[in-house]
């Protein structure tokens, strides 16, 4: 529990962020109506000049405002020292980027405060549809000033689902998902997914792919103070402002239908029933090969044997499963004898591409190698 004055600083605290993502909503709507000059960051991961203008306004608000916070932000060069604070703000000033450009009203202002890398205080405003999403920590969730709360559903079927469909899809040798009503179209925005599952209008999310901290800090608060969970595929709580501020996933939902969630998809999707990071990928001649992969586990092999691991990445076709965009850019960072000198490559080449969920690395135990004119497989 928060004692009374720490309540009343978030809640002052809070009052900043809402004012702040009122006047950036404003200011989006503003380019929104007039188009701005876009371009790519990387491959299929879009800018515009609507983003840096609405993350310098809230720079420029919320810093003013609190010059000893930190900040950590999806539009500003990561700066370790900006964000080694007790208390930082974590910023997406335009989160749906492809949504604005098309036209559509799925973009919202994320921000949060973090308190000890935990998030205290946080808001979600759409301006297309104002719609402001607020909370604090022990403070419960509202949307325009009215409470609001989780589904209290308690069973996968039919139940209103926000997931991109594919990761739902029948696959051999796993059980399938029940019937959904799936959302259609999809809101590109991660954090509007989510408040929307915070206001009780929908039942659940479900993302299979790597998040940012500004993505979630704010929106998975909101979600948790209107009484529903928030957390990775594993169910594993969020810890923010790490190293490299990414997430593996997202499942959120009502409190009733969470633990449900979570042990389908150990089951179903792209996860084996041990719960271990398990993906398919096609073959030439369209069989499947399944491949183990585990960039975060961090124990050392058999030192007797020298065991092949090679490091790859690329941008994905589609989070929730291992098709490349080209394969031609698949990008091969190298092949390493042991698993901690791929770890150690792994994590440099993931934090170099932060910023773009869709552009993933991977670390392939590759420990039989195929003798194509003999077609004897040989151990490594």
């Amino acid at each position: 529990m928060l004692d009374s004055n720490e309540a009343a600083r978030i809640e002052d605290d809070l009052k900043l962020l809402r004012d702040v993502a009122r006047e950036a909503g404003e200011l989006a709507m503003n380019w929104f109506h007039a188009g701005a000059k876009q371009w790519d960051k990387s491959p299929n991961n879009p800018v515009t000049q609507a983003d840096i203008a609405v993350n310098d306004r809230i720079a420029q608000r919320l810093l003013s405002e609190r010059p000893t916070y930190g900040w950590l932000s999806e539009e500003t060069k990561d700066d370790a020292e900006n964000r080694d604070m007790s208390r930082v703000f974590v910023v997406d000033p335009i989160d749906g980027t492809k949504a604005f450009i098309a036209g559509q009203p799925f973009f919202c202002v994320s921000i949060a405060l973090l308190d000890h890398d935990v998030s205290v205080a946080g808001v979600v405003y759409n301006p297309s549809t104002d719609e402001m999403f607020e909370a604090q920590k022990g403070g419960g969730a509202r949307l325009n000033g009215v409470p609001i709360f989780a589904s209290q559903t308690d069973q996968i079927a039919n139940c209103k689902m926000i997931g991109h469909h594919r990761q739902f899809e029948p696959r051999e040798g796993m059980p399938a998902w029940p019937d959904m009503e799936l959302a259609d179209p999809i809101p590109n925005a991660v954090a509007y997914r989510i408040a929307l599952v915070a206001s009780g209008k929908w039942d659940a999310v479900i993302a299979l792919g790597n998040k940012c901290d500004w993505d979630l800090a704010a929106a998975s608060l909101i979600l948790k103070e209107a009484g529903g969970a928030c957390c990775d595929h594993k169910g594993r709580e969020y810890t923010f402002n790490g190293r490299i501020p990414v997430q593996r996933s997202v499942v959120g939902a009502g409190k009733n239908l969470q633990p449900l969630l979570l042990d389908k998809v150990r089951l179903a999707s792209i996860f084996d029933p041990k719960g271990e990071d398990v993906v398919e990928s096609q073959t030439q001649n369209s069989n499947h090969a399944r491949m183990k992969l585990d960039p975060m586990n961090t124990k050392a092999p058999n030192p007797s044997k020298q065991l092949l691991h090679l490091v790859i990445g690329g941008e994905l076709k589609d989070v929730t499963g291992i098709e490349f965009e080209d394969l031609k850019q698949v990008e091969f960072v190298g092949a390493f004898g042991s698993h901690e000198e791929a770890y150690n490559a792994w994590k440099a080449a993931a934090q170099r591409t932060v910023d773009n969920a869709e552009m993933r690395f991977f670390i392939l135990h590759a420990h039989r190698l195929m003798d194509p004119e003999t077609g004897h497989s040989h151990d490594v």
